[in-house]
């Protein structure tokens, strides 16, 4: 089985100002992607950060601390983002330093979050 940590921006901070979906319906979508990845047999830990590149480094090294991780995946919220560039920066950093075997999945939107985890279970890159 593999140790999947889940990191993304947790919806209250996504500004969704000029988006098409609501906040209920992110989170609904959010929701039926880990049920999805957890469904697989996956060992996933969510863990939702908002946009202050201190505190969301402290809660993934926290995160981290926790055991080892096969995979850490990094949300299209934090990627996708310029405005988020710096804080991208930094978990990919702390990421590399404190897990360096570790392989890295990057989604489109949680409804491909399983789809990047396969890909990255399965080494193709």
């Amino acid at each position: 089985m593999n140790r999947v940590l889940l990191v993304g921006l947790a919806p209250e901070a996504v500004d969704l100002s000029d988006a098409p979906i609501d906040l209920a319906t992110l989170k609904e979508r959010i929701a039926v992607g880990n049920a999805q990845v957890a469904d697989a047999g996956y060992d996933a830990l969510s863990c939702e950060i908002g946009t202050d590149v201190d505190e969301a480094v402290a809660q993934v090294r926290e995160a981290l601390g926790q055991q080892a991780w096969d995979i850490v995946m990094i949300g299209g919220g934090v990627r996708a983002m310029p405005a988020h560039t710096e804080l991208f920066e930094a978990l990919v950093n702390l990421v590399h330093e404190l897990a360096p075997g570790t392989r890295f999945a990057f989604n489109a939107g949680p409804d491909t979050t399983l789809a990047a985890l396969r890909r990255a279970a399965d080494g193709r890159r």
